[in-house]
């Protein structure tokens, strides 16, 4: 997994989900803080999903689906409490016969530094092609 340090003041990442594609996004939390994450147009800020939860029970994740109908997609995560955190990022993409984008998934996982456990937040995306 790639290692994204947020700064205290930046809790924004560039992620890549392609105009037109179909988005399945799962939002979960075990912290003591209360966590929102939002994606959103870079551009003009424009929310696709938003989930907010304070929760050490980790079900029921908060769920949204939505088209994706922008070109730069980013991650916001937004904690009102002074934490330092940790982001982890990793994706996996799943090719067609045409060795076009047909699938991919990006998981983002983070901690506090209070321990070593990325388990305070998760958030889980399947990506899709539509055709029309």
């Amino acid at each position: 997994m790639n290692k994204i340090a947020l700064m205290e003041d930046d809790k924004t990442v560039k992620l890549s989900i392609p105009r037109g594609y179909y988005v399945f996004a799962e939002m979960s939390t075990m912290a003591e803080f209360n966590v929102k994450m939002s994606l959103r147009d870079s551009k003009t800020q424009k929310v696709s999903f938003e989930g907010e939860r304070q929760s050490k029970e980790t079900l029921p994740p908060i769920r949204g689906f939505y088209q994706c109908d922008y070109d730069e997609t980013e991650l916001h995560i937004e904690i009102n409490e002074k934490v330092e955190l940790d982001l982890r990022v990793d994706s996996t993409d799943l090719y067609d016969q045409n060795e076009e984008l047909a699938v991919r998934t990006v998981t983002a996982v983070g901690r506090d530094l209070d321990d070593e456990r990325y388990n305070d937040f998760m958030l889980h995306l399947t990506i899709m092609r539509c055709r029309d």
